[in-house]
């Protein structure tokens, strides 16, 4: 509810991923139930029931590692923090990803101007978006500022408003996909 006046409008921008669209769907679905319904009618706030599906924000491409096991994608993240460039194993470099969220950020904001965005993304992708949003001086330590799974959080425009940074932990070795 940070920021959010009567007459406002929420939109869902959402992957077309499943995990991601599913979790868009969910968050809807929460907010459906009436003790949320109540809040938001008191707030004056229009929840768009329509989920728009944006392909520029799917999951950040692990190359080579993208059909392996999950933990392997910890051979890439500490070389993100020294080179925004790197394409090691044939990844999607972090600035690549920067770029793509810079284009579909002013579209959105364009096309839903006056809205609040809610991204539904992937990991990676919506930890750089915050720290590129945040004009963090080096965006490759996003590994550092972790997402729970169906955490929200604010995209502001400075480093102060991210939350504290915590040691990457490698996902461990027979951990799935």
């Amino acid at each position: 509810s940070e920021g959010v006046e009567s007459g406002d409008k929420v939109v869902f921008i959402s992957s077309p991923f499943a995990r991601a669209k599913e979790t868009a769907e969910a968050c809807l679905d929460g907010l459906a139930e009436s003790k949320c319904q109540t809040r938001i009618e008191k707030m004056g706030v229009d929840i768009s029931k329509e989920i728009v599906l944006e392909n520029r924000i799917m999951e950040r491409y692990f190359g080579r590692l993208d059909a392996e096991a999950i933990y392997t994608y910890a051979y890439v993240w500490p070389l993100d923090k020294f080179n925004v460039t790197h394409t090691a194993f044939e990844v999607e470099s972090v600035a690549a990803v920067c770029t793509r969220l810079r284009e579909v950020v002013t579209n959105l904001e364009e096309e839903y101007e006056g809205c609040h965005l809610v991204l539904v993304s992937h990991a990676d992708v919506l930890q750089i978006a915050q720290l590129y949003g945040a004009n963090v001086e080096n965006v490759g330590i996003f590994s550092s500022y972790r997402f729970k799974n169906g955490e929200v959080r604010p995209m502001k425009r400075t480093p102060d408003s991210l939350p504290a940074p915590s040691d990457l932990e490698a996902p461990e070795r027979g951990t799935g996909m």
